[in-house]
């Protein structure tokens, strides 16, 4: 699977890259939602799952997500935060938007996601 990690914190990114690139996936890390965006923009580069922290520097990662998961591409999308409110789990649940509280692992996150949505790639 081909992962795009939007994490504004760099060692956490690294840590995160790492985990998820373990257990055989590739990773798009970004620091920030434009840069996230850019990857998606980008034809030559396929991303099926995009992992989001709540808050990054230039924006909300619930609302990134929620537009993410939008579009038709069909990208399953996670939102990841030890800075989750009440409103923000209401606003993801309400789109169905899969959502996970700090800390954690990463990897466990993404096989979880694949088991969900890509049943036949194990």
């Amino acid at each position: 699977m081909n992962v795009l990690l939007l994490e504004d914190e760099p060692e956490l990114s690294a840590v995160a890259c790492e985990q998820i690139e373990s257990r055989g996936h590739k990773v798009f890390a970004a620091l920030d939602i434009a840069h996230a965006r850019s990857i998606l923009e980008d034809d030559s580069v396929h991303v099926d799952i995009l992992v989001a922290d709540q808050k990054v520097p230039d924006g909300n990662g619930s609302l990134f997500a929620i537009e993410t998961k939008a579009m038709p591409r069909g990208i399953k999308v996670v939102v990841v935060s030890g800075m989750l409110a009440t409103p923000d789990i209401e606003q993801l649940k309400k789109h169905n938007v899969d959502y996970y509280h700090k800390p954690l692992l990463y990897s466990e996150i993404v096989e979880n996601l694949i088991q969900k949505h890509f049943p036949d790639s194990h």
